[in-house]
């Protein structure tokens, strides 16, 4: 799999698979990009340890993201991170997936950025991050109702609510 992978990322996943081997659920390289899957009980360790070893230094959280997969019946959400080094100058993706109702903890404490993130993930999708500091709703009203962002969301009909336009007091 290393083939079309940087120098740079072979280091990062020879290092994160000497930290975790079996841990990482998967691999997969694409156009020179490395993703690799976690499952959620490894997501705090496997994340605090990208943030955290002089090796990898994933200074930045560029963005965090959910996602709706009905198709897997088992874990039908995916959470993803996009992660980057201005030290050494690479990106990494970390997936995990998640069941329905399955929270992951909150990663404000390694990213600060990741609040806004987080926020929009669950309004969106449901996926609940556990100890995050603020977790409201950011653009949809309070009564709105719904996950809109998952595919068995309905598209005719009223749901209640509305989507934001006005966002003063909300960030």
């Amino acid at each position: 799999m290393n083939e079309g992978l940087d120098t740079s990322l072979t280091v990062v996943l020879a290092k994160l698979e000497k930290r975790f081997g079996g841990r990482l659920r998967k691999q997969t390289e694409c156009c020179g990009d490395l993703t690799i899957t976690v499952e959620p009980e490894d997501w705090m360790r496997v994340l605090s340890f990208c943030r955290s070893a002089r090796e990898l230094a994933f200074d930045q959280l560029d963005c965090l993201l959910g996602d709706h997969l009905p198709e897997r019946t088992g874990a039908p959400f995916e959470v993803v991170v996009h992660l980057l080094s201005h030290t050494h100058g690479h990106r990494l993706r970390v997936t995990t997936p998640l069941a329905e109702g399955q929270d992951l903890p909150t990663i404000t404490g390694l990213w600060p950025s990741a609040g806004f993130d987080e926020r929009e993930a669950w309004e969106m999708y449901g996926i609940v991050f556990a100890g995050h500091p603020d977790l409201r709703r950011l653009l949809t009203t309070e009564d709105f109702e719904g996950f809109p962002m998952r595919k068995d969301f309905p598209l005719r009909g009223t749901v209640g609510g509305r989507i934001r336009t006005d966002l003063r007091g909300k960030i």
